[in-house]
């Protein structure tokens, strides 16, 4: 097991992954505003605790969450007991298509798991959304942390269409103290 596996699962099973938060507005927006997209099939990937999974799931979407911490998938199976329509996974996202996802996906949900990726993975991870992914699919990201200017566009422009990046302040509390975190939320789409 890697340092970067028994870490997180350490958070888990503390109850302290600091990016453990309600939906945002804009996931909201997308699945319950004016616009919003048919109930379908959704992937959320680097689920953590299933905390948006299990939001989709209540908004009448069929959900595959896959998080490569057994600690998480084990408290997002506890917290979905009572909801039905989700289904967890203990899986390697850069390995996306040797796990059983149900398909077609027609939202991809991505709430940090890119930029908590180490170096080296970024690339396989982007190759395996696209293996699974179907033209037109849309992707949607919170990402911050550790990303370069640039970086989301050099590394996904093969096999996505970027149609909005915003910027948005992500509050956290760590250690009973809130604090920012900068983060862009971006809207893609599987190139066809």
């Amino acid at each position: 097991m890697t340092a970067r596996r028994v870490l997180f699962d350490t958070l888990y099973r503390l109850r302290l992954p600091i990016w453990d938060t309600p939906p945002p507005q804009e996931l909201r927006q997308l699945v319950e505003g004016p616009d919003a997209l048919p109930a379908g099939h959704a992937l959320d990937v680097g689920c953590g605790s299933g905390i948006n999974a299990i939001f989709l799931a209540r908004q009448g979407w069929q959900v595959t969450a896959v998080d490569f911490s057994g600690a998480a998938i084990a408290t997002a199976r506890r917290a979905a007991r009572a909801v039905g329509g989700a289904t967890f996974l203990e899986g390697d996202v850069t390995k996306l298509s040797q796990l059983p996802i149900d398909k077609p996906i027609d939202l991809v949900l991505d709430m940090g798991c890119y930029h908590s990726l180490p170096e080296g993975a970024k690339v396989s991870y982007v190759r395996e959304l696209a293996a699974v992914m179907t033209a037109g699919t849309p992707l949607v990201m919170w990402q911050g942390v550790r990303i370069t200017p640039g970086e989301i566009p050099a590394v996904f422009e093969r096999d996505f269409i970027i149609e909005s990046v915003h910027r948005k302040d992500f509050p956290i509390r760590r250690f009973l103290v809130r604090h920012t975190i900068t983060a862009h939320w971006y809207q893609l789409r599987r190139r066809g």
